[in-house]
Order: structure tokens, then sequence, then C-alpha cells
């Protein structure tokens, strides 16, 4: 799961004085970006914490999403991602050109989550 796409009251609780404490999920989704980065999570205690956490990270993000990208099972959009990452603009497309193909083919043979047709 990505940090990115979630609520920070999903992700941390703030306290009046600005002091944080990561939800669960606010831990699973920083604790591996920040170490990655070299950042302890344990020390980050504050939302400007949090903020100079997140500025110092940045700079790792690129290598970071590409080495996750790698260690998962291989989709198609994980590949599509992954080439774009890396810039590989052969695989991209190969990688564009499948996924267009199977929406294709799943509209055409009706797996889109509507109701069946009658028969």
């Amino acid at each position: 799961m990505d940090a990115s796409s979630l609520a920070d009251e999903e992700l941390f609780r703030e306290a009046p004085d600005g002091r944080i404490a990561f939800t669960d999920l606010g831990r699973s989704c920083y604790a591996p970006y920040f170490g990655y980065a070299g950042i302890d999570i344990r020390r980050v205690l504050t939302r400007e914490d949090l903020d100079r956490a997140e500025r110092a990270a940045f700079p790792f993000l690129h290598a970071y999403m590409t080495q996750r990208l790698k260690n998962r099972p291989q989709t198609i959009e994980s590949r599509a991602i992954l080439a774009a990452l890396l810039n590989d603009s052969e695989a991209y497309e190969r990688a564009l050109r499948q996924l267009r193909t199977r929406n294709r083919l799943a509209v055409i043979g009706g797996s889109r989550g509507g109701p069946p047709s009658p028969s």
C-alpha cells in the first residue's frame, strides 16, 4: 500500500502540540520507505519531523518504488509502471498494448462486472 493514496488520519494521529503517533497502517506504509532512505521512523515524533523525513526521503522515491516493483508478482500493470520508472519505452509500450488488449477482451467477454446478459 502507498501512503500517498491514503488520508493523513489513516496513517497517523496528531496531537494539538504537533506530536504524532503512527497507526499500524501508517507504520507499515512509511517505515519501509523511510528505512530505504536511512530514516528511523521511531525518531519521527512530530508533524515537523514527518515533513522533514518526507523531504529527506523524496530523492530515494524512484529507487524505492523500482525496488518494490521488482520484488512483487509481475502483473501487466506493475510491468508498465516498472518500465516507466526504468525509462524502458519498448517494455512500456508492450505492456500498454497488453493492457489495451486485455481490456478490449474483457469488454467483449462481458467480464466488466456488469450483470450477465439474458440468453
